[in-house]
């Protein structure tokens, strides 16, 4: 039975629905004003039997017809859902009468399909989150809430796309966190949310973002920024704030190699003990000592000073220059790259050079340019650079293209490639552009921020360091001194300022002005000058003036002048001599003096009166002595060498005869020891102990040690005991000292190592020696015996036997260490041993002449 019997069945069974046409209900084709009297009727039907599906599902039938002018997918619905429910209440005998009208379950599921999907279709219409979720809501079980579910959740992303805000998706994120989209709403909410706490790049936004989001994938990132902005004024109290602070973060560790190697450069007391890593500890051994190059089938490693293996064979190549040991690089230039000590790769790849610019920071060349890199082995920048240097020990500078940049320890960008020239003064940088030299400080390059910039508000023409801490600027004529924080010592004037050890000279039309001696500050000069603990002042009205900043005494005259660390003041006829201790001579103006000196350390005035001489301590003022002589010099600090009538003698400062006034010459040789000529001889005097050695030889006498001297006499020099008597022979052509007991001596080209008591050679035919020490703690010569080389010392005798063809010492001066080479000529090998400072064999290897020629230090 089709549809349309169904109705004529309805008709017939429900005679008050006998007026209604079912085929214009089902397509909708109901008179236009007949809608109205259809509902009533239908209603009707349902009053007599509301738990009959028949009325409800033509009612359903009636909402749904698109013509219907109430027409309503929701009342629809509504009805459909009722109909199943009273026909899945409806007796089996019910259900086969139902089945006769028709109306079975087929025709009452294809019935909620349809309106199941004409209500999709309007939700889609609609395109709207509210649309969708109704839809989701009201039909539960149509097959279409997953696809609407997924419109649905793409229309919320795109609301919250629209306003794009953390949250936005957080309140999609929250609201629908089974989308499929729920995975990038979560990335855009992280990032957003980052974006917006740290939107003001402030130090403070970002250690907040840290603490209240510690699970944010962003932390990391926050960490690191937070690192870079905290130690971007190079400090040791960043470093110390940021490891205390943040101990677990991977940049902890970048901050302790960074201050570690602050520490290495000499500052003390700044690095925790607790803060020091195994690694650390390792490289701190490691670069303990000095490294000497080894090879090994054809392969080089190396080798510390007591021959213990640091890193093995395994390179192909090394810089030429550690062939000659004594290697004390932190880092090795290898052809594997930049290694360092612990054998870490610092930079892959070709390296041609390493320069070390301190703090652990080193500039490398390669084939493709060159890099700033820290030893622990992060960089510095990501660029090319031409040069690099340490600015005040806080911060990089970088080079490239003729601009330098500047860059923080650890990395960050603080100015860009935009000055021509930088220039450490101190604590205190300046920034060349354009001729102009911006001042800056370490405190105010650290706070920049692409927010804030450089702060430019001390440019200047010029700018000289005067003294700690201070320094001379000029901008055009106008003149002034600034200190190390920036503040003005004196302000920019039209003046001209000279730096004195009192403070500042200031010049202004024609006139000085003092700065630093209050006493003298409000006075204007014509001239100032100063000398030692006195400074000389001319007033415009012609006055001299004598001020002792010592005693801070002011004393006006006719004439003032210096000579050596005395200040001379002349008033009427007198001379008044101002002597450092406070103390004044007084003598006339006619009188003649001289002003005497011995190396700094003490100085004489000597007044002339007649033919006699009067010689006063020119720091006491002391009157020392008055004798008749020509002229006087000091030679010690207690000894004068005095002039008559063409003759030398010796005073002493309390004016007794030393040595008569009878020698041709007398040539000081330390504070008590004189070399004496009379007569064209040469003798020797010794004031300590007054001993004379009357002049019979032929050239000076030298000292040999504190007992022995040497001396030269017809064929050659010879020793002399502590009391002049001759020891030995006059046979040698030279001697030089070796110990107290033993002395090189030479003769005919030869030297020999001589007993200098028994009167015996130890050690002959020396063709040559070289100096590998040379302390008053011992004496290490490297010596030639015939042909064969060898290592003697003069405290631990012969260090390195001489049988050896060649030695080389590849160590240091303080801890020598030996290369040496045997060569066998027959079969074509050198045999190579490396001894210690003692002459311990720590390495031995035999070498073909190729293998050698790679290893060998030809220094």
């Amino acid at each position: 039975m089709g549809r349309f019997g169904f109705f004529i069945f309805f008709v017939l069974y429900f005679p008050v629905l006998g007026q209604i046409s079912p085929e214009k209900l089902i397509n909708g084709t109901v008179d236009k004003g007949k809608w109205q009297k259809v509902e009533q009727n239908l209603r009707k039907a349902l009053s007599k039997d509301s738990m009959g599906p028949e009325a409800h599902y033509l009612l359903s039938l009636y909402y749904f017809a698109p013509t219907n002018p109430v027409f309503n997918l929701d009342s629809a619905y509504s009805y459909s859902k009722t109909s199943w429910k009273t026909f899945c209440l409806s007796s089996g005998h019910d259900r086969e009468r139902l089945k006769r009208i028709p109306l079975d379950s087929l025709l009452l599921s294809r019935l909620t399909e349809r309106i199941d999907s004409a209500s999709f279709e309007k939700a889609k219409r609609l395109n709207t989150e509210i649309a969708y979720q109704y839809f989701i809501d009201l039909h539960p079980a149509a097959h279409q809430v997953s696809s609407a579910t997924e419109l649905r959740d793409e229309v919320a992303f795109l609301e919250a796309l629209k306003v794009n805000t953390w949250n936005s998706f957080l309140k999609f994120i929250v609201t629908y966190p089974g989308s499929h989209r729920n995975g990038e709403a979560v990335k855009r909410y992280d990032k957003l949310l980052f974006d917006d706490k740290t939107k003001d790049q402030r130090l403070a936004s970002y250690i907040k973002f840290v603490q209240q989001f510690p699970e944010s994938p962003y932390r990391l990132l926050a960490i690191r920024i937070l690192f870079e902005m905290s130690t971007a004024s190079g400090t040791i109290e960043s470093f110390r704030w940021f490891i205390e602070n943040y101990p677990s973060s991977v940049w902890s560790k970048t901050a302790k190699n960074i201050l570690y190697k602050i520490q290495s450069a000499g500052q003390e007391n700044i690095f925790d003990v607790s803060w020091t890593t195994d690694s650390l500890k390792q490289i701190e051994q490691l670069n303990s000592s000095y490294w000497v190059p080894i090879l090994k089938s054809g392969l080089y490693g190396f080798i510390d000073d007591h021959g213990v293996e640091m890193i093995a064979p395994k390179f192909e190549k090394i810089s030429d220059d550690y062939r000659c040991g004594g290697m004390l690089d932190r880092v090795l230039v290898t052809s594997r790259g930049l290694i360092a000590r612990n054998g870490a790769i610092l930079w892959r790849g070709q390296v041609q050079d390493a320069k070390d610019l301190g703090l652990g920071y080193i500039m490398i060349s390669t084939d493709s340019g060159s890099y700033v890199i820290h030893e622990s082995g992060f960089r510095i920048g990501s660029t090319i650079v031409q040069g690099a240097q340490l600015l005040a020990n806080h911060f990089v500078g970088l080079l490239k293209n003729k601009k330098w940049a500047v860059y923080s320890l650890a990395g960050k960008v603080l100015l860009p490639f935009s000055f021509d020239e930088i220039v450490v003064h101190d604590s205190l940088i300046v920034l060349v552009r354009g001729g102009k030299q911006i001042l800056t400080t370490p405190d105010r390059l650290g706070s920049v921020t692409l927010r804030t910039g450089l702060k430019e508000d001390f440019v200047f023409d010029e700018i000289r360091r005067w003294g700690r801490q201070q320094y001379w600027v000029r901008n055009g004529v106008l003149e002034g001194v600034i200190n190390a924080d920036l503040n003005f010592v004196i302000p920019l004037d039209r003046q001209v300022l000279r730096k004195t050890s009192f403070g500042f000279l200031r010049g202004k039309e024609d006139k000085f002005y003092i700065k630093g001696i209050r006493k003298l500050e409000s006075t204007p000069y014509k001239s100032v000058q100063e000398r030692a603990g006195w400074v000389r002042l001319l007033t415009p009205e012609g006055r001299h003036f004598l001020y002792d900043k010592g005693f801070e005494l002011l004393t006006e005259g006719d004439s003032i002048w210096f000579q050596g660390q005395l200040a001379f003041l002349m008033s009427n006829d007198s001379v008044k001599a101002f002597l450092p201790s406070g103390q004044r001579l007084s003598f006339l103006g006619t009188s003649s003096f001289q002003f005497k000196e011995y190396r700094d350390s003490s100085a004489w005035l000597v007044l002339e009166d007649k033919k006699k001489k009067s010689v006063f301590d020119a720091a006491s003022g002391v009157k020392l002595f008055t004798l008749e002589f020509e002229q006087i010099e000091a030679v010690s600090p207690n000894i004068f060498l005095v002039t008559r009538m063409n003759k030398k003698g010796l005073i002493s400062e309390a004016g007794k005869i030393v040595l008569p006034i009878e020698y041709d010459a007398i040539v000081a040789g330390d504070n008590n020891s004189f070399s004496l000529l009379k007569d064209k001889k040469f003798g020797w005097f010794d004031s300590r102990t007054n001993l004379l050695i009357k002049p019979t030889y032929e050239r000076n006498i030298k000292p040999y040690n504190d007992r022995l001297r040497m001396a030269f006499k017809e064929k050659g020099y010879g020793f002399l005991l502590s009391d002049g008597k001759p020891l030995g022979t006059f046979e040698w052509d030279d001697i030089q000292y070796w110990n107290d007991s033993v002395a090189w001596v030479k003769k005919s080209f030869q030297w020999m190592l001589f007993d200098i008591r028994a009167q015996r050679v130890r050690l002959d035919r020396i063709r040559s020696f070289v100096v590998v020490r040379d302390t008053p703690s011992e004496k290490i010569f490297l010596v030639r015996q015939d042909n064969a080389f060898g290592v003697i010392s003069n405290r631990l005798g012969t260090i390195v036997p001489i049988q050896y063809s060649d030695i080389v010492n590849l160590g240091s001066l303080e801890v020598p260490l030996y290369f040496t080479e045997r060569h066998i000529e027959e079969a074509g090998i050198s045999v190579v041993i490396y001894y210690d400072q003692r002459g311990k064999i720590i390495r031995k290897q035999a070498m073909e002449a190729e293998e050698f020629e790679k290893i060998y230090c030809d220094n």
